[in-house]
């Protein structure tokens, strides 16, 4: 249905996970990829998979998206290869879990980096092109956790917090330039993130607790093409949403003081 030969998508964090998954479902509408990540051997053994099941170009741009001049690199190489970008995922990122005091300051600076400027600069760069063609879309990777300011994922769902606004702020600036913006807000994924084993992986799955990268892919694209807002996959993560407005942040920060900071120390 969406079949989009001779077009280019752009997806961060191509090289395994949700990143990857996405670059899978979009090659197999169509669309070719340029695939940008950090772990180039990965990422070269992926776009080795993607050409040969479903005979598309695959472009790889070896890239640590931390870097301060990250998203115009991205830019630049299109560019210079002449490679018009359609469609842009905005995935790349990192879990941190810990005190904001804990965390150390290159650690803290390249979090903000890859997380909050360069998806805000890529949507900058190649949105400007997408209005002047007035066609494309751009998704961007957020979380369930952008609602819950909770003790020691406070950068972490900060940054979340802001890509679900900035994506909602900028939707309306490309409204009247046929260009969609779509915020994805994803619960647990089922990926290397999470040490759990196989069982219990399976039963989180059945339950709707967590859902595969692949389908999570699959149904996130799907509103995005239709030019859905927000995207929050999972019955349980629907009904989870509301009950984090009114459970009590202080009830979770009791919890880590007196349980999970005594383990640790």
């Amino acid at each position: 249905m969406y079949l989009k030969k001779n077009k280019t998508a752009l997806v961060t964090g191509g090289a395994s996970g949700i990143g990857l998954a996405f670059a899978d479902n979009l090659a197999k509408q169509g669309y070719n990829v340029l695939l940008v990540d950090i772990q180039e051997n990965k990422m070269k053994n992926a776009a080795e998979r993607l050409r040969f099941n479903y005979n598309i170009d695959v472009h790889c741009l070896p890239l640590d998206l931390s870097k301060i001049d990250a998203a115009e690199t991205v830019y630049d190489f299109c560019k210079k290869n002449c490679i018009e970008i359609y469609i842009l995922i905005s995935n790349a990122g990192q879990l941190i879990f810990d005190a904001i005091t804990e965390i150390e300051n290159n650690k803290y600076n390249s979090f903000l980096q890859l997380q909050v400027n360069t998806p805000a600069k890529l949507c900058k760069l190649f949105g400007s092109s997408m209005k002047t063609r007035r066609e494309g879309y751009i998704l961007i990777v957020s979380s369930l956790l952008a609602w819950m300011p909770y003790p020691y994922i406070s950068i972490y769902s900060s940054v979340k917090s802001f890509l679900r606004t900035f994506s909602k702020s900028i939707r309306f600036e490309f409204s009247n330039y046929n260009v969609g913006i779509t915020t994805v807000c994803p619960g647990a994924v089922d990926t290397d993130l999470y040490d759990l084993k196989p069982k219990q992986r399976k039963l989180a799955k059945r339950w709707g607790v967590m859902i595969s990268p692949d389908l999570l892919a699959k149904r996130s694209l799907k509103r995005m093409f239709r030019k859905k807002i927000t995207y929050i996959p999972g019955i349980i993560n629907k009904i989870i949403l509301p009950l984090i407005f009114v459970f009590p942040v202080r009830v979770l920060a009791f919890f880590y003081n007196r349980i999970i900071f005594k383990q640790t120390f």
